[in-house]
């Protein structure tokens, strides 16, 4: 394998396991917050907030990897692009189906800031939390299965 091939397509990987971190890291937001007093709750809240904004960028970031390391792989291969772009296996599939479910987390995060003091606040809450909770172990497949793409295209 071409050497330069091999970190562009190891970008991706790492960038991942980086994100996944600190998603995993954002998510222990949920337990430790009912330690804190109010000042300090307010301040976590902000900090939240900020890291669920750059965890959202962050995707879009490492699917641009992703793509960028597809697109390098069908150039170096010689072979059509769309024949590396397109979706062909599992961890492709569930990527774009992780970009939308990680927008619709972000979104519900927002819509929970919006409703504070409402009644419908502690069920946007929840649901936000629920959303967090189910994407945790979708990520750790994906992540599974892009170790398994990995020694397949190596």
């Amino acid at each position: 394998m071409n050497v330069i091939l091999g970190v562009v397509i190891l970008l991706h990987p790492i960038a991942a396991l980086i994100l996944i971190w600190i998603f995993m890291k954002q998510r222990k937001w949920r337990q430790n917050k009912f330690f804190l007093q109010e000042q300090n709750y307010q301040i976590s809240l902000e900090m939240h907030r900020s890291n669920g904004n750059k965890l959202m960028l962050g995707t879009i970031f490492v699917v641009f990897l992703a793509v960028v390391a597809e697109f390098f792989r069908a150039w170096i291969d010689n072979v059509p692009i769309y024949s590396y772009m397109m979706p062909n296996n599992f961890h492709a599939s569930g990527g774009l189906l992780g970009v939308i479910l990680m927008f619709i987390l972000w979104r519900s995060g927002h819509s929970t800031n919006k409703k504070i003091g409402t009644d419908s606040f502690s069920r946007t809450r929840n649901l936000h939390g629920r959303i967090g909770d189910i994407m945790s172990i979708l990520v750790i497949i994906h992540a599974f299965l892009g170790f398994l793409y990995l020694l397949q295209i190596i």
